[in-house]
């Protein structure tokens, strides 16, 4: 069984801190620093004890730092 959880007025799919680690190939740790420094997304919420991140927004992310390290390998 692989639960989700959706945000029911939004619809977006919410992540837990390991799950965004996991999307980022980051340490749990690494990424919970990232976002407590401004360097990542910021939780959106917190549900059962849960801190939640928006999906789309770990996606965007994760997406910029690729691009940022190719245009970077590049020069």
């Amino acid at each position: 069984m692989k639960p989700v959880i959706i945000d029911r007025d939004s619809g977006v799919e919410l992540w837990t801190a390991t799950q965004c680690a996991e999307f980022s190939g980051t340490a749990r740790g690494t990424f919970t620093s990232y976002a407590g420094r401004g360097r990542a997304p910021r939780p959106v919420t917190k549900y059962n004890g849960l801190t939640l991140w928006n999906s789309d927004e770990v996606r965007e992310w994760q997406r910029q730092r690729l691009a940022k390290n190719n245009s970077s390998a590049e020069d």
